[in-house]
């Protein structure tokens, strides 16, 4: 769940873990800092012409209490509004005139604020960012964030977005990582300001800069960001247990997500290995239709992969039967293009600066960096053995999720 604040707040879907970071290939360099108060400090140098710089904390939609969904979707869109010792539209207004763009991020395991600027301007958006992250949750500025942002935002959503929040809760049930991003219930300024006190804490943040001279991080981080003492909880794992969620909805087209259990991000052989499994079960379901997109999910403990897609009502059985079929059967035959294919799009991801500062702070959060060039030679070692032994795992216990007319769309013990 992304948002860029600046004269208008478009808004779209993080459908697919931030693709690779922290490089480590030649003219590349990075530095990791962590600073008394726990405050992580990381920088990667890329040698570009604009600076990437992001404030994350572990504090995503699996940390909100269950009966408060939608409380992190209500806290991202905050940002940019008043800070304890500023006004909020003073600090955005300053951004723009900065040449920066302001963007606040959401997922299940992260909660994230990122200021994109030329790199001249990278000391005045650290200034301002350590504000845009210290938000006051002024009773009447929730009331306004509420009316004015989250109606909005419904209208965002997508057939392909619903069916990507449903595939969550069959895949995970009631876990942290089958939470919402979206569902908004009974959420008050105060559930807010409970939430960032025991959440965006330094021990569970971490500032990173990409064009960045680390340096001038740390002294920011060390003098401009305000932020709560200590560490959060921990997060309950997540356990994958596989099962069906559907919701009608009104329209001529439905929309499917199927997937299996896929790896945590920890290990970074698991991760190529779903990287590889992500492109195999693409490539079988777009023989079947072009609209077929993948769904490669490393969260901190657990993953989900598989593929979503969308036709007519009235094809919408033949082309579920199909694809489930194609998933079913998918097997090691091109895993030299698939791993091409999976390569590609990790060292093509590792050239956006904005990209790559996601992700190193996602890793970081996690207690693991792996660069591109490694998860690269990772992909490129897979085996097929390893990538027949996945699809088994994924096809074990497949997970799905129906919107729009259900009624047309198969069962799983029906596929």
């Amino acid at each position: 769940l992304r948002v860029t604040i600046m004269l208008s707040r478009p808004s779209g879907t993080v459908a697919k873990r931030f693709a690779s970071a922290a490089a480590k290939s030649a003219g590349v360099q990075e530095k990791t800092t962590v600073l008394e108060n726990g405050l992580k400090v990381a920088s990667v140098e890329l040698n570009g012409a604009t600076s990437s710089i992001v404030l994350a904390f572990r504090a995503g939609s699996r940390y909100q209490p269950a009966n408060k969904q939608g409380l992190t979707h209500l806290i991202r869109n905050s940002v940019g509004r008043d800070a304890p010792e500023f006004p909020g539209l003073a600090l955005v207004w300053n951004t723009a005139q900065n040449g920066g763009q302001l963007t606040a991020v959401s997922n299940r395991d992260v909660l994230a604020i990122e200021v994109n600027v030329v790199r001249d301007q990278s000391a005045v958006a650290l200034s301002l960012l350590g504000q845009l992250g210290n938000n006051a949750f002024k009773p009447w500025d929730v009331e306004d964030v509420k009316h004015d942002t989250l109606p909005a935002d419904a209208t965002y959503l997508t057939g392909t977005t619903i069916a990507f929040e449903q595939l969550h809760q069959a895949a995970f049930r009631n876990g942290g990582l089958g939470l919402s991003n979206y569902s908004v219930n009974n959420v008050s300024a105060k559930d807010l300001s409970a939430f960032a006190k025991a959440r965006l804490v330094a021990g569970d943040a971490v500032l990173v800069g990409v064009n960045v001279d680390h340096d001038t991080l740390v002294q920011a981080g060390s003098s401009q960001f305000p932020l709560g003492q200590g560490k959060a909880a921990q997060a309950a794992p997540s356990k994958y247990f596989g099962g069906e969620v559907r919701k009608d909805g009104r329209g001529n087209r439905s929309y499917v997500a199927i997937a299996g259990e896929g790896s945590a991000i920890t290990s970074t052989k698991d991760v190529a290995v779903q990287a590889v499994v992500a492109e195999i079960l693409l490539n079988a379901a777009q023989k079947i239709t072009s609209e077929a997109i993948s769904v490669n999910l490393n969260y901190q403990d657990a993953g989900l992969v598989g593929v979503q897609f969308s036709a007519e009502n009235s094809k919408i059985t033949e082309v579920t039967k199909s694809i489930a079929s194609a998933i079913k059967s998918a097997n090691v035959k091109d895993i030299d293009n698939a791993k091409k294919a999976a390569s590609v799009k990790v060292l093509a991801e590792a050239q956006k600066a904005s990209g790559v500062a996601l992700e190193k702070a996602t890793q970081v959060l996690a207690g693991v960096e792996t660069s591109p060039r490694e998860i690269h030679d990772a992909i490129n070692a897979v085996t097929s053995q390893e990538v027949t032994q996945a699809l088994s795992r994924v096809n074990g216990k497949l997970s799905l999720a129906a919107y729009g007319s259900t009624s047309l769309v198969p069962y799983l013990d029906e596929l």
